[in-house]
């Protein structure tokens, strides 16, 4: 997941909100994330054909986990990219899902989202 938070922090600070792809980081030829719905985050986010659609498919279709990422993540990509309103409507509806609120409370990325939310004033 660094690799998604490496160029989400590289998109921010460029005047363009985007990132060289010569510059951003990625993992190891021949290895891949054990999380299926890592591949299409770090696809949508290195710019390797994923949509935001995708990504929020890969979480409808997935288990509440899936979901929650899928939201948090897509929050993380369109405010990397200076689309406020989307990242807060995506990134609330992660931190509001079933999974945040309900078995997935005690994980770390749903505290995340919810500081995330607040820091902004996403309440």
């Amino acid at each position: 997941e660094e690799i998604v938070w490496d160029i989400a922090c590289l998109n921010r600070l460029s005047s363009d909100n985007t990132t060289p792809k010569d510059q951003m980081m990625s993992l190891p030829k021949g290895k891949t994330d054990r999380r299926k719905i890592m591949s299409t985050v770090y696809s949508l986010f290195r710019g390797d054909g994923a949509t935001e659609h995708d990504l929020a498919d890969a979480g409808h279709t997935g288990s509440q986990s899936d979901e929650f990422y899928s939201l948090f993540y897509l929050g993380l990509y369109c405010e990397s990219k200076g689309e406020r309103s989307k990242a807060e409507q995506y990134m609330k509806a992660a931190k509001n899902s079933s999974y945040a609120t309900g078995y997935g409370a005690a994980d770390y990325m749903t505290d995340c989202a919810r500081v995330h939310c607040q820091l902004r004033g996403w309440m």
